[in-house]
């Protein structure tokens, strides 16, 4: 605790040097309504939750094409890329985080993690991110927190754009929209073409390190008030990318072609009967389908082929209610249906949801708001959750607010983990979900491909959700003139962490594997943003993230001296010390970013600068202790530097831009391959106002 107060003593007096980098540092910033921290409108500066917004005019001069470049410029936030481009947060893998379209959820994880790269931000308002568990609203998988995309605009306004963009590996991207407002309600469409021919670093010759591929985006909004009391909100996605890749094996060159579709859509009914009454009906529909297939190059034979179709469906009925000036309750009631077909699994399979929320805003003076609710969801394959959270904010003084919460997240467990019946047949392991375990293994045994049992197949069969208790704790303010800071301390404790274990070995003395509740983790740590303009013309901004995690049955060993490394000078095994211990693979414990833009209006000048910066952080274990611990199990600090700039022409009607991402071309290829080397690109924007 001590380290933190030193540190943000000294953040606070560098205030005046360093700006947030997603916070406007005018007055307006203080009356923009942000939904996703309490399902309904609330001003942001007194929301007692850390809310993070991302507006249209900070995307659009970063010239970002898509949401994973958008999100990695984030304090607090890190991209990997283990099962598609995710996002990581306060420590918490990419599968702990629920991904929001207009407050719905996206759905097509694979092994837990949404890929961000199926995401253009073209026609993307705002961004919300709530960091901290939000299970309490949304349920599973909002346990690390919440990134809710938000495409609609809250001023009916007519507008017509066209953009096209040009860069580097053959990339373009071409994007038109318009809304057209009506006396009654606003229409929209979007359409988006993206195409690349991929990349491949490291001079491989056998497979590229991201294969070409094209997609397309198209997305449409009607929005109609059939009274002052009605109003219906109808709106749609479709997203297909086509990919081709190539890969080698003993027998030949072998092709990789397949195509990915995302299908949502949703109706919203609201009635508004007063002032303090407002009601919505909701109806979700999502599906996600993917279709691969392999063949030799030399006489077009199957070497495989799968498929992977996901069906989502929710209606949801939310209430909120002003009973007094002083007191809001918001209640809501819903089902989830979701289903599953895919290669790997025996038999379709389903989940049944249904849950109930409530929450109630409390504000019993102009400087003290209160936030309490809970929500309780019921499974059909796993045991029921309950999900409180508490969030407390005050205003000390015109200048400055304290918030502080406390909540419980859950993470439920997917088909994978549940279903999976998987043999690969090229290398020779088997892995089952907990359902399966059971049967598959006594059938294995009755074929004699069993030779030993590692763990009771019986025990598997009650596989619970993943669980956590989480803090934070916050300071707001405005320390100079035209600045702004805010600083969260953040403690994570998870639970029931679902673990891969091998429960039994082969006659070929390779695994079967099956899924198991075993480790609790920890992860702690402070960020800061602070800012300032400067003049006129100049803002620069930036934020630190101080991050610390823990395995803590795996530390508990380390104290016992029960983990062992080698030394490196002496070459001798000797016992893991206290201090040696880094925490969980894939963290870093410093990240910093800094930005410095230069805006002038009238001239329609728009230029940046972004550096970003991320410590060591452990990638592999090469001597089988569970931990990082040796040099080269390590990928090294590294920082990149982004610049954009652009010029609006014809009173803004015509937008010219141009950016270099990675200006010093850092790659490296084994560890960080969503990192293709220095781009650059150009492109335009022509917008129509009507």
């Amino acid at each position: 605790m001590y380290k933190y107060l030193f540190l943000l003593t000294c953040m606070m007096r560098v205030g005046t040097l360093f700006a947030q980098t997603d916070t406007t540092l005018d007055s307006k910033v203080l009356q923009e309504v942000v939904v996703t921290a309490t399902r309904n409108e609330q001003l942001l500066n007194k929301v007692p939750i850390p809310v993070t917004v991302i507006n249209k005019q900070q995307i659009q001069s970063m010239g970002a094409v898509l949401l994973q470049q958008v999100l990695a410029e984030q304090t607090g936030l890190f991209i990997t890329s283990n099962h598609g481009t995710g996002v990581q947060m306060q420590g918490l893998e990419a599968e702990y985080t629920l991904i929001l379209l207009d407050g719905e959820p996206l759905i097509g994880r694979t092994a837990g993690t949404f890929d961000l790269s199926r995401m253009v931000v073209s026609n993307i308002e705002r961004i919300e991110i709530i960091k901290g568990p939000v299970s309490s609203l949304y349920g599973s998988d909002a346990l690390a927190g919440v990134i809710n995309i938000i495409t609609s605009a809250g001023k009916k306004e007519g507008v017509t754009s066209i953009t096209g963009r040009y860069g580097s590996n053959s990339t373009y991207n071409i994007d038109g929209s318009t809304k057209i407002p009506y006396t009654k309600g606003l229409f929209s469409v979007n359409a988006n073409y993206y195409n690349s021919n991929g990349y491949t670093l490291g001079g491989n010759t056998t497979s590229p390190t991201v294969s070409p591929f094209k997609a397309v985006t198209a997305q449409s909004r009607w929005q109609h008030n059939w009274t002052d009391k009605w109003q219906t909100i109808l709106s749609g996605r479709y997203y297909e990318q086509r990919y081709n890749s190539y890969f080698s094996d003993s027998k030949g060159m072998i092709d990789d072609i397949g195509k990915e579709k995302d299908m949502n859509a949703s109706l919203n009914i609201s009635n508004t009967p007063n002032k303090n009454f407002t009601q919505v009906l909701r109806m979700y529909y999502s599906r996600y389908a993917t279709d691969g297939e392999m063949r030799y190059q030399q006489d077009k034979s199957s070497y495989d082929a799968s498929f992977f179709t996901q069906n989502y469906l929710k209606p949801e009925y939310q209430a909120d209610w002003r009973i007094h000036p002083k007191h809001q309750l918001t209640a809501g009631v819903g089902y989830v249906h979701e289903s599953l077909e895919a290669t790997r699994y025996d038999d379709k399979m389903a989940f049944n949801t249904g849950y109930v929320f409530l929450q109630e805003n409390w504000k019993p003076t102009d400087a003290l708001n209160i936030l309490v609710g809970g929500r309780f969801d019921t499974h059909n394959q796993y045991p029921s959750q309950f999900s409180p959270k508490l969030s407390i904010s005050y205003q000390i003084n015109p200048a400055w607010r304290i918030l502080g919460s406390v909540g419980r997240g859950y993470r439920a467990p997917d088909f994978r983990q549940l279903y999976l019946h998987f043999n690969n047949a090229a290398v020779g392991y088997t892995v089952v979900g907990t359902k399966l375990a059971a049967d598959i293994l006594q059938e294995m045994q009755q074929q004699g491909q069993i030779k030993k049992v590692n763990i009771d197949p019986a025990q598997l069969k009650d596989l619970n959700a993943e669980s956590s208790w989480s803090y934070n704790l916050g300071v707001q303010g405005n320390p100079f003139v035209h600045s702004t800071a805010k600083v969260n301390f953040f403690y994570n404790k998870v639970n029931n962490l679902i673990d891969t274990r091998a429960i039994a070995v082969k006659t070929n003395d390779l695994a079967v594997y099956s899924y198991v509740n075993v480790n609790r983790i920890t992860t702690w740590g402070a960020e800061v943003e602070l800012g300032q303009t400067i003049g006129k013309y100049w803002q620069i901004a930036g934020g630190y993230q101080y991050l610390r995690t823990r395995d803590n049955d795996l530390f508990e060993k380390v104290k016992r001296g029960e983990v062992y490394t080698k030394d490196a000078t002496t070459k001798e095994t000797r016992a893991l010390t206290r201090s040696e211990y880094f925490g969980l693979f894939n963290r870093s414990h410093h990240a910093a970013n800094l930005k410095i833009a230069y805006i002038h209006s009238r001239l329609g000048i728009d230029a940046n600068a972004r550096v970003l910066y991320r410590s060591k952080y452990g990638f592999t274990d090469e001597n089988g202790n569970n931990t990082p611990d040796t040099k080269s199990e390590f990928v090294p600090g590294y920082a990149t530097v982004n610049l954009a700039a652009a010029k609006s022409l014809f009173h803004q009607q015509l937008r010219l831009q141009a950016t270099l991402e990675n200006l010093f071309n850092y790659t490296d290829p084994q560890h960080i391959p969503i990192m293709p080397g220095r781009i650059y690109t150009t492109g335009f924007t022509w917008t129509f106002r009507h």
